[in-house]
C-alpha cells in the first residue's frame, strides 16, 4: 500500500478533516504482500503433550498462553490446588476462555435499588467472560510431582469453536527489511520519522517505540481480509501519529441496519486503561452491541473529538445518526455540535450517575443518603413540573446549589433527564446501569493495561467471537420459536416478529400486565385519554395516554423510548380500550428478525453511474457474505447464484461491443462515491489548512 498526494483538483475539499484515510483495494502488482504466519514446525512443538515437564505453575500457563495465542484462542486459570499440609499448589488447570455453559442473562435492571452502585468499579482483573461460553473442552492439567517440577497429566485439544489465528503483524514472524518496504509504501511520512528514530510511537499516550508500525501492518492485513475496511491517521505537526480510527467492513454494514442511535464511548480515555481507546457502539437486534468503529486519541480536545467524528463519518459515506450518546463533557458537547448538528446529542444516563461519587463525594461523606435521592429525583419524575420541584429540593437541603457540576447538569437537563426523553429512541444503549456485555468484552482488551500487541491480539479474537454469537442468536430466531409464558394477543403477535433475546425482554413487560391497574382520568381536547395506572410490582404510579384516532400512546416510564417496546402500562391500558394488537408504529424494525432482510435497497435503474453501480454492489455482497454464512446450506445457495450471476453478466459483457467504461473505474472516483477501491490501492491525503500542535 501507500499514500498518494490529494487529487489536484480537490485537495481541499476536507481540510476540515485533516485525516489520511485509507480504505482497501488490490495490491499494486508490484509490491507482493508479505504472508505473515508462524510455521508449521514452531506450532507444533508449542503444542502440548503428557509428560511435558515445567519449572512452576507459572511456567505451565505462560507456555499455554502462548500455544493459544499460536492456535487462535485466549486462556484463563479454570482451577488450581493447594495442598493441605504444605500450603504450595500441586496443581492447576488451564482451559479456553470459552470452558463452560454459557448462563441465562437477565434483563437489564432499571431500578434504582440497582442503579444506585453503578458507579462502583469492578476487582482489577475479574473480567466477566460467562457471554462467549460454548462449553469447549479444550483444556490443559497439570500436575506438581514431589521433585518439585510440573507435569502435564492431561490434554484436550479440540475445540467446539472458530480460532481465530493471528495475522495481523503481532508476532514477529516477518523479516525487518521486507516490513520497512511495505511501511514506507503505506505512510512514507511516518516511515521516513521511523528511519530518523524521531519517533516511532508518535504522540499517543501509551504507544511504544515501534507500535506505530504494528499498528500500520494491523491495517494493512485487514484490508487484506477485506477491501471494505476503513481507517485514517491523524499527524500533527511535527508528522507525528496523532489520533487513528478504523472500522471494519462489518461495522460499516452494520451501521445500515443499526445506525439510528450511536454510543461514542470516551471511558476508556478517562479510567485506568493503558490505551486511550474510543469506541463506536450501537446496538443489533439481538440486543448485542456491535462496533461500528474505533479510534485512539492523544488528547481530550475538541480538535481530537472533531477529528474522530469526522473520520467516523466519513467511514459511514457521511450518514449521521438520528441520536449520538456521549458523556457529559464540554469538549465533546462542542465538538458533536460542530460535526453532527443534526443529530440529537445526549448524555448516557450511566456516565452521568457514575460520576456522583467524584464529583459530590464531599457531600456525600455528609450525608449517606444522597446518592439514593439523586436517584429518586431523576428516575421518578415524570413531568417537568415534578422534576424541577424534586431537583431544587434535593439541591437545598445537600446545600448544592453553589457546585458547577450540578449546576451544568441542570443546564444540560434536556440531554439526559429521562423525562425530557419522551419521542428520542435511545436502543437500549442509555440506562442507570453500564451494560454489562460491553463490560465484558471491551474490559478484556483494556482493563489490564494491555499493550497494543496484546490489545490488537484480543481485539480480533473479540470481533470474531462476537461474529459467532449474533451467527448463532441469529440463527436461533428464525429456526426456533420462544417460549410463551401467557396467552396473552400480544406475546403471541410479537413472538413471531421479534428476534428471541427482544422478545424475552418485551415478554417480562406482557407478564407484567396483570400487575398494573389502569383508571381514566380524563381527555384532552384533541381526544387523548389520560389514564393513571398503578404498577403494583413497582409501588408505582405512571401517566399513560392513549389516541384511538391516531393510534398515538405515551408512558411516563420511557420505556418504549429507552428500549424500543411497549411497556406493561400502555398494554394494560391497550387492552381495556378493545385494542388487541400492538400497534405497527410501535414495532420496530430494528428489533424484528426481518431486519437485514431487504431493507434500504436501492432502486437499480435510478444508477447511472459505474462508480456508483460498483459501490452499490459492494455493499451488496457484504450483506450477502453477513447473511450467507449461517450455515451451510445458506451459504451453497449464495455461491452458487453467485456463480450464475457472473456467468450471465459475462455473457452480456461479451455480447456487448460497446461499452461505455472499458476499463477499471478510477481509483480516485471510486473513493469518492463510496470510498471503495478498485485495482490499485490508493489513499487520499487530505492536507489541513491548520496544522495540528
Amino acid at each position: 500500500m501507500r499514500l498518494d498526494p490529494p487529487h489536484p483538483s480537490t485537495g481541499n475539499r476536507n481540510d476540515s478533516a485533516g485525516v489520511k484515510s485509507c480504505n482497501g483495494g488490490d495490491k499494486p502488482a508490484d509490491s507482493a504482500p508479505i504472508i505473515i504466519d508462524c510455521e508449521t514446525s514452531s506450532r507444533k512443538s508449542s503444542e502440548p503433550h503428557e509428560s511435558k515437564e515445567f519449572e512452576s505453575k507459572e511456567e505451565a500457563f505462560n507456555f499455554y498462553k502462548a500455544h493459544a495465542l499460536s492456535v487462535g484462542f485466549s486462556a484463563i486459570i479454570k482451577a488450581s490446588r493447594r495442598s493441605r499440609i504444605s500450603g504450595k499448589f500441586i496443581d492447576a488447570k488451564f482451559v479456553c476462555t470459552r470452558y463452560g455453559a454459557k448462563p441465562e442473562t437477565s434483563s437489564l435492571a432499571e431500578s434504582s435499588e440497582l442503579t444506585r452502585n453503578a458507579h462502583v468499579k469492578k476487582k482489577r482483573g475479574r473480567i466477566n467472560r460467562s457471554w462467549s461460553k460454548t462449553d469447549c473442552k479444550a483444556c490443559m492439567h497439570v500436575k506438581r510431582r514431589q521433585d518439585g517440577r510440573w507435569i502435564v497429566s492431561s490434554f484436550v485439544k479440540e475445540h467446539n469453536h472458530d480460532l481465530v489465528i493471528d495475522s495481523a503483524g503481532l508476532r514477529n514472524v516477518c523479516s525487518s527489511n521486507s516490513a520497512q518496504v511495505r511501511r514506507k509504501k503505506m505512510c512514507p511520512s511516518l516511515a521516513r520519522h521511523e528511519s530518523t528514530g524521531l519517533n516511532s510511537s508518535g504522540s499517543i499516550s501509551g504507544f511504544r517505540e515501534g507500535d506505530v508500525q504494528v499498528l500500520l501492518e494491523y491495517f494493512s492485513c485487514m484490508q487484506d481480509d477485506n477491501p471494505f475496511f476503513f481507517y485514517a491517521i491523524d499527524l500533527n505537526k511535527k508528522q507525528l501519529l496523532r489520533n487513528v480510527f478504523w472500522a471494519d467492513a462489518k461495522g460499516r454494514i452494520d451501521y445500515l441496519n443499526f445506525g439510528d442511535v450511536v454510543l461514542f464511548d470516551t471511558m476508556y480515555k478517562r479510567n485506568e486503561s493503558k490505551l486511550p481507546f474510543v469506541p463506536f457502539i450501537g446496538m443489533n437486534n439481538h440486543f448485542e452491541f456491535v462496533l461500528l468503529g474505533c479510534g485512539f486519541v492523544a488528547d481530550e480536545s475538541k480538535s481530537s473529538y472533531a477529528w474522530l467524528l469526522r473520520a467516523w463519518l466519513r467511514s459511514v459515506h457521511g450518514r449521521a445518526p438520528k441520536v449520538i450518546l456521549t458523556d457529559q463533557d464540554p469538549m465533546l458537547k462542542e465538538a458533536v455540535d460542530e460535526v453532527l448538528p443534526a443529530s440529537r446529542h445526549c448524555f448516557c444516563l450511566w456516565h452521568v450517575l457514575s460520576k456522583i461519587p467524584e464529583k459530590l463525594g464531599y457531600a456525600m461523606r455528609q450525608h449517606k443518603e444522597l446518592v439514593d435521592e439523586f436517584h429518586k429525583c431523576i428516575l421518578k419524575s415524570q413531568t417537568e413540573e415534578q422534576f424541577e420541584k424534586s431537583w431544587w429540593k434535593l439541591v437545598d437541603r445537600f446545600e448544592l446549589r453553589s457546585d458547577k457540576w450540578i449546576e451544568s447538569l441542570h443546564d444540560d437537563r434536556l440531554r439526559w433527564v429521562p423525562m425530557y426523553m419522551k419521542d428520542t429512541f435511545l436502543a437500549g444503549l442509555s440506562s442507570p446501569q453500564r451494560l454489562e456485555s460491553i463490560v465484558s468484552v471491551l474490559d478484556r482488551c483494556l482493563l489490564r493495561k494491555a499493550s497494543l500487541k496484546e490489545f490488537l491480539q484480543q481485539y480480533k479474537i473479540m470481533l470474531h467471537e462476537r461474529c459467532e454469537d449474533e451467527a448463532k442468536s441469529e440463527f436461533d430466531s428464525w429456526q426456533r420459536q420462544p417460549g410463551l409464558k401467557s396467552p396473552s394477543p400480544y406475546g403471541k403477535q410479537m413472538a413471531q416478529i421479534y428476534t428471541h433475546a427482544v422478545f424475552k425482554k418485551f415478554q417480562v413487560e406482557v407478564l407484567g400486565v396483570v400487575a398494573c391497574h389502569p383508571k381514566l382520568e380524563g381527555r384532552d381536547d384533541d381526544a387523548t385519554n389520560i389514564f393513571k395506572v398503578h404498577d403494583f410490582e413497582e409501588n408505582q404510579v405512571y401517566l399513560v395516554t392513549w389516541n384511538e384516532d391516531t393510534a398515538d400512546a405515551s408512558c411516563a416510564c420511557r420505556m418504549f423510548e429507552y428500549n424500543g417496546f411497549l411497556c406493561r402500562h400502555v398494554m394494560i391500558v391497550l387492552q381495556i380500550c378493545g385494542v388487541n394488537t400492538i400497534p405497527t408504529k410501535y414495532i420496530l424494525r430494528r428489533w424484528t428478525k426481518n431486519v437485514k432482510n431487504g431493507e434500504g435497497a436501492r432502486q437499480v435503474d435510478g444508477i447511472e453511474s459505474r462508480n456508483e453501480r460498483y459501490s452499490d454492489l459492494y455493499q451488496r455482497a457484504c450483506k450477502l457474505g453477513d447473511v450467507a454464512s449461517l450455515c451451510q446450506e445458506t451459504y451453497r445457495i449464495a455461491t452458487a447464484a453467485v456463480e450464475e450471476a457472473v456467468r450471465k453478466c459475462e455473457s452480456i459483457n461479451n455480447a456487448v461491443q460497446t461499452v461505455l467504461h472499458p476499463s477499471s473505474p478510477s481509483n480516485y472516483a471510486l473513493h469518492e462515491s463510496q470510498g471503495l477501491i478498485q485495482g490499485k490501492t490508493k489513499t487520499e491525503e487530505i492536507i489541513s489548512g491548520k496544522e495540528k500542535e
